[in-house]
């Protein structure tokens, strides 16, 4: 009996081991890959750990739930991993449990997960059928008590302190010190990347998945931060930066009015002589920065808008940055800037609050005068409940309707307009790309060019709209009288991710599949009548717009604590990628392949090196920041 009830306890555990190394092997072969070999020995050992641990665990259920629980827990691990796979496809990142309350957002993304299944999703099938397998068999046998349970105190607590045991060895041969001899303090050992997750990527490579699921669930619960010690830290570091130097574009724009467009997933192919022939001639007469890049983060549009408003990066951790944060002190945002000039501040955008709240945010947290949603301008009713057939609005009606309040204003005004003519879906259940899809058709027809794929032809009938609505403001300021007095800046959101990445490459030849950080590269550019069109090269990122806006406007920013640059500046620009990946001017570092490309001589790797360490705790300094409510601290105590 005591022998048959070893063998049993040692397959359960096996199994339980087997199930969870095959997983993370599945992973690691879709996303990250084998080629650093000496990070498969530490998600070995820390998978031995977990099953430990979960052997434990299964071991004291009832013997009733056993095998259901068992079942689930199977099924819940294989869709976890499967699920992390394809936001990574798709968004480039990893997501962090606290944001799976807000699921119901996801919905949106449904298509893309069906476009990015391959042949290696098929292995996540596996350990299911199993477990089905085995459930179906064994599911009316009588398992023993003694087979399953703690036969002892002693057995039990045998058991517990192996695992603990095994666990704690694990993490403590994990090393605390690197052998990199370089004099900065930004120098991360695989100890903080364990502990701290400054890089998810990372962290997931070299610990596993499983490893990452633990950590960012502990860092959930952890106790509130030590203000104090923060806040002198916080301190240190930005003392340690360097100060804005004026420059050739300072004050370039002061005075003016300004128009900021972040329109919905605005691509580089999206601008086109034929097709988008308003947004075509505004480029050519633009600064059209063609390096610029508005990296996919955690939630997308909102994102950009936060850094872009703020220039400050946004906290994966939160479900979403702009609520969580909603009630801190941001002394120096784009409509605060502008308004202590004197400037009249306005938001409009022609969609509901159904995924962001911006009716709050954007005039309590970040400051505008007035917000103008779609309801306020008459054009949607907001809708309760999980909407699957979004009605996405006319980015024309828009801007007619938001030209209409602003020529009424005395004073100069700054006016932020967020666009969502541009959004997925790119079929017919696009109201917007379905008025406007036989034009596209027929210009592709009647000028000869091949026929894209049907989702593309659908995304430019999108983005048709868009077009309209510039064509509109162009004439309109005119109209008016208002053109020389006006500044216009359009950018994208993010890139299209609605469309297949693949599908994007073989249409635009600036885009290459082998190179997807290269796809988050979108449109930027700044019209005024007085100014010449030409293309500028420099890294610009959406956390940029702030301090470069600043700069140009000749707005009074303190530049020293936010984390966009000025990119007309003198310090290095950048790009941070959301899987840990960063672009210079001088070089760019691949993560997922940990090479330098240098595209400066005088560069070594070993500078390059701090700069990318740098990063990483500037993101934790970042984060610390909105935390502790930094500014509201600050002024507590009257600093």
């Amino acid at each position: 009996m005591e022998k048959t009830r070893k063998k049993f306890i040692i397959k359960l555990f096996l199994i339980t081991f087997l199930i969870l190394l095959y997983l993370e092997m599945v992973f690691k072969l879709s996303i990250i890959g084998f080629e650093r070999s000496n990070s498969v020995s530490k998600v070995f050992a820390f998978t031995l750990a977990y099953s430990m641990i979960i052997f434990n665990f299964l071991r004291l259920l009832p013997r009733k739930a056993f095998k259901g629980i068992s079942l689930f827990l199977v099924i819940f691990s294989t869709f976890f991993y499967f699920a992390q796979d394809m936001y990574y496809r798709i968004l480039s990142g990893f997501f962090s449990f606290s944001i799976a309350g807000d699921a119901h957002t996801g919905v949106a993304f449904l298509g893309r997960v069906m476009r990015n299944i391959t042949w290696i999703h098929a292995l996540y099938l596996l350990p299911i059928i199993l477990a089905l397998l085995l459930f179906f068999k064994f599911r009316k046998v009588y398992i023993p008590k003694k087979y399953l349970f703690f036969n002892s105190n002693y057995d039990f607590f045998n058991s517990i302190v192996i695992a603990i045991l095994l666990f704690s060895t694990v993490v403590h041969t994990i090393p605390k010190s690197t052998d990199i001899f370089i004099n900065s303090p930004y120098i991360y050992s695989d100890f903080d990347f364990y502990k701290e997750i400054p890089s998810a990527y990372q962290t997931i490579d070299k610990f596993g998945m499983l490893t990452y699921f633990q950590r960012d669930i502990s860092k959930m619960f952890k106790e509130s931060p030590d203000e104090d010690s923060l806040y002198e830290e916080i301190n240190e570091y930005l003392e340690m930066k360097t100060e804005h130097v004026p420059n050739s574009f300072s004050n370039y724009f002061e005075g003016k009015n300004f128009i900021m467009i972040m329109a919905e997933s605005f691509d580089t192919y999206a601008i086109d002589p034929s097709l988008t022939p308003n947004l075509y001639h505004m480029q050519e007469k633009s600064w059209n920065f063609d390096n610029y890049y508005s990296p996919l983060y955690f939630r997308n549009t909102a994102d950009t808008e936060f850094m872009s408003q703020t220039g400050f990066y946004t906290n994966r951790n939160t479900v979403l940055t702009m609520s969580t944060y909603r009630n801190n002190l941001f002394p120096d945002t784009l409509p605060k800037l502008f308004s202590r000039e004197g400037y009249g501040t306005y938001a409009f955008h022609n969609y509901t609050d159904y995924f962001y709240p911006r009716s709050d945010f954007l005039p309590t947290t970040i400051g505008y005068g007035e917000y103008y949603g779609a309801e306020r301008l008459g054009m949607l009713e907001y809708r309760e409940g999980v909407i699957t057939n979004h009605e996405w609005q006319s980015d024309l009606v828009l801007m007619e309707k938001a030209m209409d309040i602003l020529v009424e204003k005395d004073e100069p005004f700054f006016t932020y307009m967020l666009t969502v003519s541009g959004h997925l879906p790119y079929s017919h259940r696009h109201p917007i790309a379905e008025k406007n899809i036989d034009l596209i058709r027929d210009i592709f027809i009647e000028e000869g060019r091949e026929m894209p794929s049907e989702d593309i032809l659908y995304y430019h009938a999108a983005n048709y709209e868009l077009d309209l609505a510039i064509g509109y403001l162009m004439n309109r300021l005119k109209e008016e009288k208002m053109a020389e007095d006006t500044v216009i800046m359009i950018y994208g959101d993010h890139y299209a991710y609605g469309l297949d990445q693949s599908d994007i490459a073989d249409y635009d030849e600036t885009k290459d599949i082998e190179s997807p950080l290269g796809f988050q590269r979108v449109p930027m550019m700044i019209y005024h009548p007085g100014v010449y069109g030409y293309d500028l090269s420099h890294v610009f990122a959406s956390i940029d717009i702030m301090p470069t806006v600043a700069n140009l406007f000749g707005l009074n920013l303190n530049y020293k604590p936010i984390f966009g640059k000025d990119i007309f500046g003198d310090q290095r620009r950048s790009v941070f990628f959301s899987n840990g990946s960063i672009l210079t001017d001088t070089f760019f570092y691949d993560l997922e392949n940990e090479t330098y490309t240098f595209y400066d001589e005088d560069m070594t790797e070993e500078e390059a090196l701090i700069f990318v360490n740098e990063y990483i705790y500037r993101q934790y300094i970042n984060q610390a920041i909105l935390e502790i409510d930094y500014f509201r601290v600050k002024e507590r105590l009257g600093e």
